[in-house]
């Protein structure tokens, strides 16, 4: 925050915000410290009379807004990326007390979104116009009304704000339901916004999962955008079926990551550890399966297994390169695949078997040598610092192994070939596949998932259009 701006916002009282107001409650809810497991700050349980009444607020704003040019959308966006970015650093200071991550990273994120912003300012809705001798059909795309934003816990920042962001340049409100576990900096940023913004346009209840099934089945609410796990998806997919709501839905992945014979393997051993456990595995288009060219097999997994040692875990202000598991729940799901692992004598090619409880939730990345194809290993996707890696011979066969999952998310190929790990990557089965990278979301490209990774996607050109209506106009010619 620049030292000359005066401000009335504090960093150490959290409130829903419902209609431009901040709103406290009679019950009150607290996130934890993932490197300390000590509470944070009370913020405000959210009842169902909160949720009516955002609804409330957010028609009545729709109203006047979804008839706004695309300009001046556009020159709001400007004002609220400029008075965001001037609470950056405090941002993140929220950032690295509800999730743990180190100050790098998350300094990254909360500063990061700035790109979203940017690249929004790029984009327009698209008109279209098809003519023959006795008409004109020009198709517009027109804001859907109310979005619902279920927002999860491991990148709360920038998937509140992606979606944020689209759902307001395409002429929507938006009510934001932040995770329990994550909570502050999404109530932090609707509040801050407040400043820059018409009451009801942008909103946020929290403090309890059961806010989730309060969206999903009200009326008022047009669209649910949400990021999460496929069990849950698959919960709001069917909630929002009785009000037939428009559902983008960014689910969990198994993403996979097949290496070719001719890489260097210098240089690739540390990508796809990164790969693997970037925010300590807690991504879900984070590499999850691992295959290797046998002629490479042990070289690679060799350089993996020492770069993976030297990988620093530790709280945020250590210089360490991950930080924890953000909370207990995904902490001891890990443990149960630690657990599964060991106990069925699968070979732990770096980190330890037996998970260590102690001051907060820290798990050291661990690499699984050549579990067999039905290992729950492979066939889950753990969300933590654990992956396996597996040779192969024949690329129809790994293209196969690849492919063999009810998951779609992302997917990579390493290459010097470009030819041909461009040939395989168009076969793999996966929303967003990276070739020479690991997985790096991007609000450049479309962002979604196959199978059962979702339904829909959000960013991008094409991102746009899920937060809007087609509307068609057919005009004929009088004769």
């Amino acid at each position: 925050m620049s030292p000359s701006k005066v401000s009335t916002i504090k960093f150490d009282e959290f409130f829903n915000v419902i209609d431009g107001k901040n709103r406290s409650g009679k019950d009150k809810h607290q996130g934890i410290n993932p490197v300390s497991g000590e509470k944070l700050w009370d913020l405000p349980v959210a009842t169902q009379q909160d949720v009516d009444d955002a609804v409330v607020a957010a028609e009545k704003a729709f109203q006047k807004w979804r008839y706004s040019e695309m300009s001046e959308r556009k020159k709001l966006l400007k004002k609220m990326k400029d008075h965001y970015m001037s609470y950056a650093d405090e941002i993140t200071e929220l950032l690295i007390k509800e999730t743990g991550k180190p100050r790098q990273f998350a300094a990254f994120e909360a500063k990061g979104v700035a790109g979203w912003f940017d690249h929004h300012d790029t984009l327009d809705l698209p008109e279209e116009k098809v003519e023959d001798d006795e008409k004109v059909i020009t198709t517009r795309y027109t804001p859907l009304g109310v979005v619902g934003a279920i927002i999860p816990w491991n990148f709360p920042i920038v998937l509140s704000l992606g979606k944020i962001i689209p759902a307001i340049l395409t002429g929507n409100t938006i009510i934001c339901k932040p995770s329990p576990f994550t909570p502050y900096t999404c109530l932090k940023i609707v509040e801050l916004l407040q400043e820059v913004t018409e009451p009801g346009m942008i909103q946020v209840v929290g403090g309890s999962d059961a806010l989730g099934p309060m969206l999903t089945a009200h009326p008022g609410i047009s669209k649910i955008s949400f990021t999460g796990s496929i069990a849950t998806g698959k919960k709001i997919m069917a909630a929002c079926a009785p009000t037939l709501k428009r559902v983008t839905l960014e689910l969990g992945g198994n993403d996979a990551s097949i290496v070719l014979p001719d890489v260097d393997v210098k240089k690739v051993a540390p990508e796809l550890v990164m790969g693997a456990f970037q925010n300590s595995g807690q991504v879900c288009v984070a590499t999850k399966r691992i295959y290797i060219h046998e002629d490479i097999y042990k070289e690679m997994l060799d350089a993996m297994v020492e770069f993976t040692k030297s990988v620093k875990v530790g709280d945020p202000e250590s210089g360490s390169l991950l930080g924890p598991i953000q909370n207990q729940m995904q902490f001891e799901k890990v443990k149960e695949m630690f657990a599964d692992t060991k106990n069925k004598g699968y070979k732990f090619a770096v980190g330890s078997p037996d998970v260590a409880s102690g001051k907060g939730y820290f798990i050291q990345p661990t690499i699984i040598d050549n579990p067999p194809n039905d290992s729950r290993i492979i066939q889950e996707e753990p969300f933590g610092p654990i992956v396996p890696t597996q040779p192969w011979s024949d690329e129809e066969e790994v293209i196969k192994r690849a492919n063999n999952s009810l998951s779609g998310l992302g997917a990579c190929v390493w290459g010097n070939d470009l030819e041909r790990a461009e040939k395989i990557a168009k076969r793999l089965e996966a929303g967003s596949v990276f070739v020479n990278s690991w997985e790096k979301p991007t609000p450049q490209a479309l962002f979604g998932g196959h199978k059962e990774s979702g339904i829909g996607g959000e960013w991008g050109k094409e991102g746009l259009k899920a937060f809007t209506n087609p509307h068609v106009i057919h005009s004929y010619k009088m004769k």
